[in-house]
This record gives C-alpha cells, sequence and structure tokens, in this order.
C-alpha cells in the first residue's frame, strides 16, 4: 500500500473512531453531570484538573519514543526500536512510581489549601485525588506501548481502543445511576478500573503483533540518555500547556465557584471531542512526517506533509466548530437541558484557541522530527506558560470569567508564528510559503464561512427540534461547500474530481 493511501485509510479509521467517540462521549457528559450535578462535577473536573497538572510526564514522553520508534523504522534499524522500547518501558516506569511519591503527600495541600471546595466535600476530595493520582500512573506507564502501536501506524486497533475506552465511560456513567451514596468516588474507582483494563489490552497486544520489537533490546545509558533528555524538553513544553488548561481551571475555582469549573468542563468536553476527530489525521500523519525526515529521498514530502497536514487539520476542526460557534446555545440547550452560565461564550471562545492552534500540529511534528527542541520548549513554553500569570492578573482585576479565552486566544497566535520561525531555523522552512499556502487561505476563508453561517442563522428563524437539526445539517452543508471552495489548491481539485469520476464510473 502506497504511503498516501496509509495516511487515506488511517485517517478514516480514525475518523470513524472518532465520530462513534464523539457522540458516546458528548452523550456520556450529559449523564455524568445529570447523576452527579454541576457542583459535583465541578468537584470532579477541579480534582483531576490538579492532578492533570502531572499528565503532561506521559504525552510529552509517548511524543518522544515515538519520535525515536518511527526515525529507527524510517532507517530500517530494528536493533535502534528495541533498544528504544526496552529503555523507554524503564523510564515510564520510574517516572510512574516518582509521580506516586511526589503527589500522594500532597493531597492534605491541594484539598486543603489548594482548592476553593465546601467543607462538606473535603472527604470526598481528598479519596478522589488519590484514586486520580493512581489513574494517570497508570496512563504514564501505558504510553510506551501506544507510541509503539502509532509509530507502526496501527491505526485500526488504536481506533478500536478508543471506541472500547469511551463506551466504558458511558456504561460507567450508566452505571452510578443505581448508586444511592458516593456516587462521585465510586464513578472515580470505575474509571481506574477502566484506565487498568487498557493498559492490561495494550500490553497483550504488543506482546502478539509488536514481539520483535520487545524483546531483545539492551538497556543503554547513551539511549535512555538521548530518550530522556528530548523527552525533558517536551515535558518542559507539555507542563506549560498543561499550566494553560488545568492552571486557568483552578484560577476559575479561586476567583469564582464549582459552577465555573462545570462550565469550564462542559466547553472542554466540545473541545475534546471536536479536536479528538481532527487528531485523527495528525495521528495519522506524525509518524510519516518523522520517517519522511531521515529519507535522504523524500526531502520533498517531509515539507509537503507539513503543508497538508496544518492546512487540513485546520479544515476539518472548522467543519465541524463553525455551525457549533454559530448555534452554540441551541446545540448546548439541546444537549445539556439545563446549561450553566457562561457555558455558550465558553465553548465559542475555545473553539476559536482551537482553530488557531490546530494549525501547529504538523508543524510541532516537524521541529521534533529535527531533534532540535531545546531552544524552541523554552521560548514556546514560556509563551504558553504566560498565559496563567496573566489569567490570574485580569481576573484579580475583576475581569469576566471568559476573559481568560481572549489571552489564550492572543498568545496562540503569537506562538503560531513563533513555531513557523523555528520550523524555518531548524530545517529552513519557508515561513513565505506557509503564510500563502496554509494561514492567508484558512484565515480568509474562516472569516467568509463564518459569516455566511451567520446569515444563513438569521434567514432561517423557526422553532422545534426537527427545524434545528434542519438548520444545523444546512450549515453544515454550506461550510463544507465553501471549505473545498475556497481552501484546497487548484490541483486538489483536480485530484478530488479525478477520483470521484473514477469511483462513480
Amino acid at each position: 500500500m502506497s504511503k498516501n493511501k496509509l495516511i487515506v485509510k488511517n485517517t478514516i479509521y480514525l475518523a470513524t473512531r472518532t465520530v462513534v467517540s464523539i457522540a458516546i462521549s458528548l452523550y456520556t457528559t450529559r449523564v455524568v453531570l445529570n447523576q452527579l450535578g454541576t457542583n459535583d462535577y465541578g468537584l470532579f473536573s477541579v480534582i483531576y484538573g490538579v492532578v492533570g497538572f502531572a499528565i503532561f510526564l506521559s504525552s510529552a514522553m509517548n511524543e518522544s519514543v515515538q519520535r525515536y520508534i518511527s526515525i529507527g523504522l524510517g532507517r530500517g534499524d530494528e536493533k535502534n526500536v528495541k533498544d528504544t522500547m526496552i529503555n523507554s518501558i524503564l523510564i515510564y516506569i520510574i517516572a510512574a512510581l516518582l509521580f506516586l511519591i511526589v503527589l500522594i503527600p500532597l493531597k492534605n495541600y491541594v484539598v486543603l489549601s489548594l482548592i476553593n471546595i465546601p467543607v462538606t466535600a473535603i472527604s470526598v476530595a481528598g479519596k478522589l485525588y488519590l484514586v486520580a493520582v493512581l489513574s494517570i500512573a497508570i496512563t504514564i506507564i501505558q504510553s510506551p506501548f501506544n507510541a509503539l502501536v502509532i509509530a507502526n501506524e496501527k491505526m485500526s486497533f488504536y481506533a478500536y481502543m478508543s471506541i472500547f475506552d469511551v463506551f466504558s465511560k458511558l456504561v460507567i456513567a450508566f452505571s452510578i445511576s443505581i448508586i444511592a451514596n458516593d456516587k462521585l468516588f465510586i464513578y472515580s474507582l470505575l474509571l481506574l478500573l477502566s484506565s487498568s483494563l487498557m493498559l492490561i489490552i495494550y500490553v497483550i497486544y504488543c506482546i502478539f503483533y509488536f514481539r520483535r520489537y520487545l524483546f531483545g533490546g539492551k538497556v543503554s545509558f547513551s539511549v535512555f540518555k538521548n530518550i530522556a533528555s528530548f523527552s525533558f524538553w517536551n515535558i518542559f513544553g507539555n507542563f506549560a500547556y498543561v499550566c494553560r488548561t488545568q492552571g486557568v481551571n483552578i484560577a476559575m475555582n479561586v476567583f469564582f465557584s464549582t459552577a465555573i469549573n462545570a462550565s469550564y468542563a462542559i466547553s472542554a468536553s466540545v473541545l475534546n471531542a471536536m479536536s479528538s476527530l481532527t487528531q485523527s489525521l495528525a495521528i495519522a500523519i506524525r509518524p510519516q512526517i518523522f520517517k519522511s525526515y531521515v529519507s535522504t529521498e523524500n526531502n520533498n514530502r517531509f515539507f509537503l506533509l507539513i503543508l497538508f497536514g496544518s492546512k487540513y487539520t485546520f479544515a476539518l476542526l472548522f467543519f465541524l466548530a463553525c455551525p457549533i460557534i454559530i448555534c452554540a446555545k441551541e446545540v448546548l440547550t439541546i444537549w445539556l437541558t439545563n446549561v450553566p452560565d457562561n457555558t455558550v461564550i465558553f465553548v465559542r471562545l475555545i473553539l476559536a484557541v482551537a482553530l488557531v492552534d490546530s494549525l501547529s500540529s504538523s508543524i510541532i511534528a516537524g521541529i521534533q522530527a529535527s531533534g532540535k527542541i531545546k531552544t524552541y520548549q523554552l521560548v514556546v513554553g514560556f509563551m504558553v506558560f504566560l498565559s496563567l500569570p496573566l489569567t490570574y492578573v485580569f481576573y484579580k482585576f475583576g475581569y469576566q470569567p471568559y476573559s481568560a479565552f481572549v489571552i489564550l486566544f492572543i498568545i496562540s497566535i503569537i506562538n503560531l508564528n513563533l513555531r513557523i520561525y523555528f520550523l524555518k531555523k531548524n530545517i529552513n522552512f519557508s515561513f513565505k510559503k506557509y503564510y500563502l499556502c496554509v494561514v492567508l487561505p484558512c484565515f480568509f476563508s474562516a472569516i467568509l464561512i463564518l459569516a455566511s453561517n451567520y446569515i444563513l442563522m438569521k434567514v432561517f428563524i423557526g422553532e422545534g427540534l426537527v427545524f434545528f437539526m434542519l438548520k444545523l445539517i444546512f450549515h453544515y452543508i454550506l461550510t463544507l461547500l465553501l471549505l473545498v471552495l475556497l481552501i484546497t489548491s487548484m490541483d486538489e481539485k483536480k485530484f478530488v474530481f479525478n477520483y470521484l469520476v473514477r469511483f462513480f464510473k
């Protein structure tokens, strides 16, 4: 199978997985919110948000291991892949143990001092904290196996496991409806059980299908050091992102209430559902960016993959997000019935931030492929981290809760340009070409499509669920047609046209 067809096939696998995941996740959020109530759901969000500060370990190391495995596969160096796996598993186990040793003693400080919760919730918050710590430790240990699956581009299994994950959470959500007491704590225990089962399945799959990479490797100080060094700078950058997402959540809790945290959690659920579909393309294309970087024959393909990935990751997210941004109030009302205050504006602004960030996914992969990430992570990580103290300052001066998202939006624009600069510096990528091929077409298309959808919303005025669903379908059709017309290049239009002609012959 050709590399381009493999990208398409894997994207379809992941997109199908994500459509199913979105539907189940959004409904699960509704069930959990109804079962736990706004305050308990907000408490769950803020506790997992605090512990989530450490999830950057898993994410950063996952990216690092995936990079080294993909580079090894691209060079055809099986020994390098074996050494990478054995050393990365060792690093992850050590990281998980350190994670437990550091965070468990901090329980009383977090519950009693750091977060703002009612006195009656202190006991359950303490238990919830410990379960959350264990859940994330399990996720850390799972990461090298996850990286091995993705680097080998076995996206069908990855898709099935993602569907299993969200389906298990839906079953858990329904399960707590038959529980009379301690719903929040039991809910967290069941999530821990689900995470443990995911780890076991991943390990078994890798033993069956990638045995040659799991066994025979040697623990090497140089390999350990290279992965650890690369991971350290990735951790720095990911820590800044966790500060941005979870730090803002905690800031909202400090200055406002758990009800605001519930609104933030709902907006994050919408974002995660949307982003997970766009990540289908990013995940499918990422291993090939790494592999094409080390192939002297595919240097031009490396640059094309970055341009293609950036443009179409944005286009995919915008296709999903545009009608939601326009019709946020109606969508949230149908989804949740009782919509907490500030949720509508939170959803609109967080999607705007995500659209800017979506342009960066392939750029980040390109920078990581070069291996030159120290200065990049220091500069961009600092800018991302800056959003947290700025949010605190704005809240201190009495600004509204949504002001945090305005700060995030501005910093995301700055960071996009910084990433393009580092891509140019590291691999001589054309700043001008990126703007002409990606940024400007995406920006002007977004403005025109939003305006067109806004006019459509004003023209079609009516009541009832059926009318709204028809209107939403029209929004999506209009968005898709304008995206194809405005964002795709002439060569891409010809390719799609010729493909459709062959398909329908």
